[in-house]
């Protein structure tokens, strides 16, 4: 997201004094075959935030549940590193990393940037038996119950976590950005979660169910509002044949049902619930929320698919948020994966903001910028990506259909 030494475009960066003022990137868009790696990609950085989020809360002695490379000749037993560089809300820069198998973490570490030059705060590591104690190194820079900290902390626990669950105030704040200020919506989660979330942040916050209510209207779907209704399911609301395992999961809990408001005729209106509407409406609705929380605070958004179920139009309106200085005031940052080429235009995106992922004959992912490339500004980008030039492309044989069936018969 470190942008390049291009002109163009403008409105599609910004600077953080932490960064020495360098620009940054609002958006990057990543292309790529199917079963490239480009959801495996997002798929990580929902990882680290899982992780950093939730590792000291998980019961001792189970398993750290991560994916790791398949496509080995042996089982794959080597640690996989997960990184991060990141500016969190006071502009305070840091490098944040660790090494893990399914049993523990093997090292971790965390470095600031305070005026730009770089301090290790801590390191960890462990590379003995699950038994055995890990080593730390803790800077003269991060102060508080350091070692103290390191003692209650599980060999399967991150210490970052640890810490700021026991309010280590640096850490505290480090842990926050990761809590609060990145953002993953992947194509599993989308609609069923974020759809909660979206109509619970409505029906608390007047402001944001105003912004998503103008956000509906100027996507031209027809629709003029919406309402919000808590129910609580009983029994009478589930038919006999109903699986009990999901049955239970409602019954008596309180859950928000929203209905979409579409007029029609001369003052006429009528509400469709939202799961009566198009795939599409449903996913538009499930990503308003997290969008303007990303825009209005300054936050990085990943999303697996954005164009999913989306008239491209409507998906280059989102991006366009990304690069409007009137509305991404903060320095937001969006990332996505699609496979939508109409966005691939120069008078959407730089070239430093395209990116391909190609994997080679060993089936391992490569990440690479379209400025590998050389592109000319007014380059046709979409046309010469399906023709290859880039790369990151589907290839195609021609099934043999005919000489299995001639086969067969000899």
């Amino acid at each position: 997201m470190v942008a390049s030494s291009d002109k163009s475009s403008p409105n599609n960066l910004f600077t953080k004094d932490s960064f020495s003022k360098r620009k940054l990137l609002c958006s990057a868009v990543i292309y790529g075959p199917n079963a490239s790696g480009k959801t495996n990609i997002i798929e990580a950085v929902n990882f680290i935030d899982n992780f950093v989020n939730n590792s000291a809360e998980r019961k001792p002695d189970t398993e750290i549940e991560f994916r790791q490379f398949l496509l080995a000749d042996n089982p794959n037993n080597k640690p996989s590193e997960f990184e991060v560089s990141f500016i969190d809300q006071e502009d305070n820069r840091y490098q944040y990393g660790f090494h893990l198998d399914n049993k523990k973490v093997i090292k971790e570490w965390l470095v600031a940037y305070p005026k730009g030059l770089p301090q290790t705060w801590f390191e960890r590591e462990h590379l003995g038996s699950l038994g055995s104690k890990p080593k730390y190194y803790f800077g003269r820079n991060l102060k508080g119950k350091n070692n103290q900290i390191s003692e209650l902390t599980r060999p399967d626990v991150l210490f970052l976590t640890n810490a700021a669950k026991l309010n280590h105030k640096q850490l505290s704040n480090v842990y926050t950005w990761f809590k609060d200020s990145l953002r993953v919506l992947n194509g599993q989660d989308m609609t069923p979660f974020f759809f909660n979330f979206t109509a619970s942040r409505a029906k608390k916050d007047p402001k944001i169910f105003n912004k998503i209510t103008q956000f509906l209207q100027i996507a031209d779907l027809g629709i003029s509002g919406f309402d919000i209704h808590e129910k609580i399911y009983t029994e009478k609301d589930f038919s006999d044949d109903f699986p009990a395992e999901i049955k239970k999961q409602f019954i008596n809990q309180k859950h928000l049902e929203v209905s979409l408001r579409h007029n029609y005729g001369e003052n006429k209106e009528v509400y469709f619930p939202l799961e009566e509407e198009s795939s599409g409406t449903q996913n538009l609705f499930a990503l308003s929320g997290p969008l303007i929380d990303v825009l209005e605070n300054g936050w990085v958004l990943f999303v697996d698919e954005l164009d999913s179920s989306l008239h491209p139009l409507m998906t280059r309106f989102i991006v366009e948020l990304f690069h409007n200085p009137k509305i991404n005031t903060k320095g937001a940052q969006l990332i996505f994966n699609t496979h939508d080429t109409t966005l691939m235009d120069c008078c959407i995106f730089r070239r430093d903001q395209i990116w391909f992922v190609e994997k080679d004959n060993k089936g391992c992912s490569h990440l690479y910028s379209l400025l590998e490339y050389s592109p000319r500004k007014n380059e046709a980008l979409a046309k010469g990506y399906l023709i290859g030039r880039y790369g990151a492309i589907p290839f195609f044989g021609e099934p043999q259909w005919g000489n299995m069936e001639n086969a067969e018969k000899q």
